[in-house]
């Protein structure tokens, strides 16, 4: 009995710490246009990345336009599905000629996903305020309430495309409100926002020079003609943009969390008390430099992993399909020692696959659940 209970206190205690020190999910743009997964433990102190698809490859003209640049990624934390934006124009000069930028959906269909597709024709500088696709025309994103919200590079204009369809979506219109901020200020530099289930925009920018981050509730920057102002601190003492660069934020969705990644220092931060009347303040999570890259954009955070590829899905050569599914159904029959932190579980027969794991038990010949063997065979040695 009381070997039985020190097992079962055991455990409860392992579950206990696992739920507070869980590890988060961000997702970003680094500078070479793949996705990265960034996997943030601020209990533990620990970060780490890896990198996803390279969008690059599934955007319709990649190549073949000037200054092009692929941004604003943003994640319906409901469904899963990524969206992203490739902006370029038609001169040598970043800030000239016209500017397009067309939205993109990288759709979750329930476990893995799709192809990326646009979500209608380019958006033009015809309709958009001309200013500049240097390091993209609508960099700062975040997708809410059923529609993806972005911000035009160097201007103080919010840009909202509503979603809609169910199996194929599009964007329904274009809507526009100028000024958000309510203030003097109409340029706003590098930088990102998120919006919170409170419906205020958390966002940080660039105003003379130093990293600045702002607060402003989502009603009044859509209420262009008598909206409230903005609130604004400068945080260039803490985050320099001399030696950190420009910062994105990453955070809600899932989470009450807030991180902002600094895009020439490459370190995280959680941001402490970001509704106070003064300035947030900033600690540090993980080692400094820890991600590799510049990353262009982030998205809200989400408790469990996305199951993005990393790399486009494999081609089966049919030469190669009979030794596959030999390995296939290897694989399939393998039972995996336990894990570290698998202590009270059993683990059985495990399907590994880029979307997670797959338990299989009884696959006995009167099995139903043999049935599915030959796809699941199939799948490991598509690489799928």
């Amino acid at each position: 009995m009381t070997r039985r209970l020190s097992w079962w206190l055991l455990c409860s205690l392992s579950a206990v710490v696992h739920l507070h020190a869980a590890t988060e999910y961000i997702y970003g743009i680094g500078t070479d246009w793949k996705i990265y997964e960034v996997d943030v433990n601020k209990i533990a102190n620990t970060v780490s990345t890896s990198a996803k698809l390279n969008l690059s490859g599934f955007v319709t003209g990649w190549g073949t336009h000037n200054n092009e640049y692929i941004n604003g990624l943003a994640i319906d934390s409901a469904t899963g599905d990524i969206y992203f934006n490739y902006s370029y124009n038609n001169n040598t000069s970043a800030s000239a000629g016209t500017m397009s930028v067309v939205p993109y959906i990288y759709p979750n269909l329930g476990g893995s996903y799709g192809t990326p597709y646009a979500l209608g024709a380019a958006v033009t500088s015809a309709t958009l305020p001309a200013t500049t696709v240097a390091s993209g025309y609508l960099p700062r994103s975040t997708y809410y309430n059923g529609a993806y919200w972005l911000g035009v590079q160097n201007s103080d204009t919010l840009v909202q495309f509503p979603i809609t369809g169910t199996t194929t979506k599009s964007y329904s219109a274009v809507n526009q409100f100028s000024n958000f901020d309510h203030s003097s200020t109409t340029v706003l530099g590098g930088g990102d926002f998120v919006i919170g289930s409170n419906d205020v925009i958390y966002g940080s920018t660039v105003l003379s020079s130093a990293n600045t981050f702002f607060r402003q509730q989502l009603s009044n920057a859509t209420n262009v003609s008598s909206g409230a102002s903005w609130t604004n601190f400068n945080i260039d003492s803490s985050l320099p943009f001399a030696s950190q660069g420009a910062i994105q934020v990453a955070g809600l969705g899932q989470s009450t969390n807030l991180y902002v990644i600094t895009s020439t220092g490459k370190n995280v931060y959680y941001v402490n008390n970001p509704d106070s009347s003064s300035a947030p303040t900033f600690t540090q999570v993980g080692s400094s430099a820890v991600i590799p890259l510049t990353m262009t954009d982030l998205s809200i955070i989400m408790t469990s992993p996305l199951p993005v590829p990393e790399v486009p899905p494999f081609v089966v050569i049919p030469s190669m399909a009979a030794a596959g599914l030999v390995e296939g159904f290897r694989r399939l029959r393998r039972s995996e020692p336990p894990r570290p932190g698998d202590g009270c579980r059993r683990r059985d027969s495990v399907l590994w696959t880029p979307v997670g794991r797959r338990r299989l038990r009884g696959l006995g010949a009167r099995s139903p659940r043999r049935r599915g063997l030959w796809q699941n065979a199939f799948q490991i040695a598509s690489g799928m």
